[in-house]
């Protein structure tokens, strides 16, 4: 017992290790000969540590380049230790709620360093097709109305850098460019929240809010994915009423 007791200690210090490598290397990730050569273990040890690793999506393989970076539930834990888990608990019954007066597929985003990140989510009646996927995605702030809904409402210093730091990724998605993020930020400050009307995913509309902390910084944001087919006159304004009502109760708590 005492055996397997310290080889489960050592397994679990050497993949906090390898953990700790990547988080301090750069936005690519690292490769397995660089993590091998960094870390001081054995090739087969470190390949098989990086694939469990992998399988529990605390790190992301890019098989492409063969390098190795944080996974999607780094990105939760972190946006959890940062917020806190009261935000997600604070948000679960309008999430239900929004859920179950519209059918749609709701969604809580949550700011992670320059990206957008999935915290929660109801799935609608319908099912379509979301930029982040599931919860646990994420997307660079700027990309979908979820992440602009944030941006929107940062202070104008920290919205630039923000663009100039994400300006090459806005190329993965359709027709974004930052002159276009910068448009719908002033169109989002304008109206209160952010819409996209099948831009980015044909066919798919989108609202959100932001959620903003006690001293109004917006931290969050929630939101509604549907058809576009589904959009009439004063259809989204009236699921922008019901963002607002919700986002009330949830800060009234902060």
């Amino acid at each position: 017992m005492a055996t397997s007791t310290a080889g489960g200690s050592q397994l679990l210090d050497r993949a906090a290790l390898l953990l700790d490598l990547i988080a301090d290397g750069n936005s690519e990730g690292a490769t397995l000969k660089e993590l091998v050569e960094r870390s001081g273990l054995n090739t087969a040890t470190c390949h098989r540590i990086l694939n469990t690793l992998v399988g529990h999506r605390l790190l992301a393989r890019d098989d492409k380049r063969r390098r190795y970076r944080l996974g999607a539930k780094m990105f939760i834990y972190g946006a959890r230790a940062a917020r806190g888990p009261g935000l997600i608990s604070r948000c679960e019954m309008s999430l239900s709620r929004l859920r179950k007066k519209t059918g749609e597929t709701t969604h809580l985003m949550a700011r992670h360093n320059h990206d957008s990140l999935c915290l929660d989510r109801r799935d609608g009646e319908c099912v379509v097709q979301t930029l982040t996927g599931s919860i646990g995605g994420s997307v660079p702030l700027g990309a979908g109305p979820g992440s602009i809904a944030m941006l929107a409402f940062l202070e104008r210093e920290e919205q630039e850098f923000i663009l100039r730091a994400n300006e090459a990724r806005f190329a993965s998605f359709r027709d974004l460019t930052t002159d276009k993020v910068s448009r719908l930020i002033e169109e989002t400050r304008g109206r209160g929240y952010a819409v996209d009307i099948g831009e980015l995913i044909p066919g798919i509309a989108g609202v959100a809010m932001p959620i903003h902390d006690e001293v109004g910084v917006p931290v969050a944001s929630l939101g509604f994915t549907f058809l576009c087919a589904k959009i009439v006159p004063d259809f989204v304004d009236n699921y922008a009423a019901l963002l607002r009502a919700e986002i009330d109760l949830i800060e009234s708590r902060n």
